[in-house]
């Protein structure tokens, strides 16, 4: 009786495995055919995508070519440029910062900088990180140094008081990457190896320390993505750069491998103390009640009743999405950027049950199926 108890226990165990591989081969299948759906009506030439869940990828692939010059395809080592979603290096790199002490999330710009407006004096690091600043955005294009770039925000009009509202702006970024600097004394991309990039063992992500002079020159990166657009009837490169002044912003290279090191280092929860993965992960309140949309560098929401963070940037270079209750996260890079950022969120239509399409802008040139 025993031996029969634990063969039917057994062949219960089985079948759950099977199940379970069977439905992971089905999300894969379906995960697939709607990424080379979507590439030919996007016309996107190349992508990575991954899905990370409690820490591991269960998931990942990629498609098409990193270069149309050459023909030269996307594999998993492939660094494309993130834009904006180079926050989240940034996020993990305060949240560290903060754990040591070097920063702390509520000192002001008034105890941690000289010869500042009087108007900036009460501002924190926190508000700077999560959009709340009330600092207008200034054109940074011109600045050739980060010292260049933060006496140009000096100089930017106050929009609203500072904590009371969220608004999504670059420059606080750029007095952000400011004022590491001047705290670590040494370059942004310096100080992310150190306490990011190394000890998580990203050995794929770069910034490329453009020179915008009249002779345009970058560094060479390993495995580069070229950027295009699509103009009615061919690609065009989109020479996508970014300034040294603000990596902290945009403009930081990663592999699909090293961006899912990011879900899979917020899965382990080992990196940061777990109050300051709770201060990145959510809304930073406001001063007169309820919350901003942005915790530190990480956009925070609600989703048909799903908690998730993330950030996009491009507008669609890059999107990362995480459902934070289920540990479960949606990488998409690309490297065509003149379309909506709504890969993500669609491809976890296929792991998430229930969940629907993303509702695309008006007019949009193509529509999603109903969910």
């Amino acid at each position: 009786m025993k031996n029969l108890k634990k063969l039917s226990c057994l062949l219960v165990l089985a079948l759950f495995v099977t199940t379970g591989a069977m439905a992971q081969k089905n999300f894969k299948k379906e995960a697939d055919a709607f990424v080379r759906d979507i590439m030919q009506r996007e016309h996107i030439p190349g992508l990575a995508y991954a899905v990370v869940k409690d820490g591991k990828i269960i998931q990942q692939g990629q498609y098409g070519f990193a270069n149309l010059s050459w023909k030269a395809p996307v594999d998993p080592e492939t660094v494309f440029q993130t834009a904006s979603c180079s926050k989240l290096f940034a996020a993990l790199l305060l949240g560290k910062l903060f754990d040591e002490k070097i920063l702390l999330p509520d000192q002001t710009l008034g105890q941690l900088l000289d010869s500042i407006p009087y108007y900036w004096q009460p501002i924190t690091i926190k508000q700077l990180a999560a959009h709340q600043s009330g600092i207008w955005i200034g054109d940074f294009s011109k600045a050739k140094t980060t010292k260049e770039a933060f006496e140009l925000a000096k100089k930017q009009e106050m929009t609203y008081e500072p904590g009371t509202k969220s608004f999504y702006v670059s420059s606080d970024y750029w007095i952000l990457q400011y004022i590491i600097e001047k705290r670590l004394k040494k370059p942004y991309y310096e100080v992310l190896k150190t306490y990011v990039l190394d000890p998580l063992g990203m050995q794929h992500t770069f910034v490329n320390n453009n020179d915008d002079s009249f002779i345009r020159m970058h560094a060479v990166l390993p495995k580069e993505a070229a950027v295009y657009s699509w103009q009615k009837t061919d690609y065009k490169v989109s020479d996508m750069q970014f300034g040294s002044t603000g990596y902290t912003a945009g403009g930081v290279y990663t592999s699909i491998l090293d961006l899912a090191k990011i879900a899979q280092t917020l899965d382990e929860g080992k990196f940061l103390t777990p109050a300051t993965q709770n201060l990145v992960l959510n809304n930073v309140p406001l001063k007169a009640g309820g919350k901003g949309d942005f915790g530190i560098g990480f956009a925070s929401e609600m989703y048909q009743g799903h908690k998730l963070s993330g950030h996009s940037g491009g507008p669609a270079l890059a999107d990362y999405v995480r459902f934070d209750d289920q540990k479960l996260t949606f990488i998409v890079l690309t490297n065509q950027r003149g379309f909506h950022p709504y890969l993500a969120k669609t491809l976890a239509t296929f792991y998430v049950p229930g969940l629907k399409n993303p509702e695309l802008p008006p007019n949009y040139p193509i529509s999603l199926s109903k969910k």
